[in-house]
């Protein structure tokens, strides 16, 4: 039960860390057929699972029998938790396969899932990939298997990157895509450091600063994360490039470009996957 919530105290989903290297993901699942026969090989079958509400297997419907199959026929299912299904024999009759008994069904995963290495079940955590100096370059959260939450990604100085929601492992949400750059407040005046420096930007002033406050921390997620919140309180900005809404995995809501300016360069309307609406904004025609 912990495993799978969200929202349970000390659940995984909100307290597991691993690195990138530490997890392994296993692709959807398939039905493969194998005639072991040694002479001739059937071919043209075709079976698919008939799911329940919670993806669970109620039976295997042979879509199409193919021809050729001789009694030494196998299938198995491939992909993530397949060694939880148990299949019965498949029945051939006149060289068609025509019906797949189970002994014991399992979940059916129609995406890839992910696990952490050596576990037999879905990973709920986060995972993490870092730069050498300890700056987080992504941060993407899992839930049974799939992710579940606001991936965000960084450059090396902690300037965000992109940051994008998901549910189950489906785009749902805003998404949102910063330019890496800096834009400092208009009002921001150069002052001197107590050596007599010049601080040309609020964005220099305050990486100096962190190096004073996180000495051999500097360069890190932490101390980057100081320079970044410090920024936005002061007035600094990152100028957002994109910003995208979805909705089950379908472009729904507006979707807007912006230059390093903070001009708008387009605006479309998405509903349920078709662009509805398009605008082009021509700065050079006032």
């Amino acid at each position: 039960m912990a495993r799978d919530s969200e929202s349970l105290p000390f659940a995984p989903y909100n307290s597991r860390i691993l690195q990138k290297s530490a997890i392994r993901t296993e692709g959807a699942n398939e039905v493969i057929i194998i005639d072991q026969h040694l002479f001739w090989k059937g071919a043209g079958a075709k079976i698919s699972p008939v799911l329940n509400e919670n993806n669970y297997v109620e039976e295997f419907k042979v879509l199409e029998g193919g021809k050729g199959y001789s009694m030494l026929v196998k299938v198995y299912i491939q992909g993530a938790g397949s060694n939880k299904f148990k299949l019965g024999n498949p029945i051939v009759s006149n060289g068609a396969i025509v019906g797949l008994p189970i002994e014991s069904t399992a979940k059916w995963n129609k995406e890839p899932v992910v696990y952490a290495k050596e576990e037999p079940y879905p990973f709920s955590g986060i995972v993490e990939n870092e730069f050498p100096g300890g700056q987080i370059i992504e941060q993407i959260p899992y839930l049974s298997g799939r992710i579940h939450g606001t991936v965000k990604r960084w450059n090396e100085y902690g300037i965000p990157v992109s940051s994008k929601d998901y549910r189950y492992g489906k785009k749902e949400g805003t998404h949102i895509y910063w330019f890496e750059q800096t834009n400092d407040p208009e009002d921001y005046v150069p002052i001197k450091s107590k050596s007599g420096e010049l601080y040309p930007t609020l964005w220099i002033k305050l990486r100096e600063e962190a190096k004073t406050k996180f000495l051999e921390e500097f360069g890190t997620h932490k101390a980057n994360e100081w320079v970044t919140f410090n920024y936005r309180s002061g007035g600094g900005e990152f100028p957002v490039r994109l910003l995208e809404h979805w909705k089950n995995n379908l472009k729904h809501g507006l979707f807007e470009g912006f230059d390093e300016f903070g001009n708008k360069t387009f605006k479309d309307d998405y509903n349920m996957g078709l662009r509805v609406k398009h605008k082009i904004f021509d700065k050079t025609k006032g």
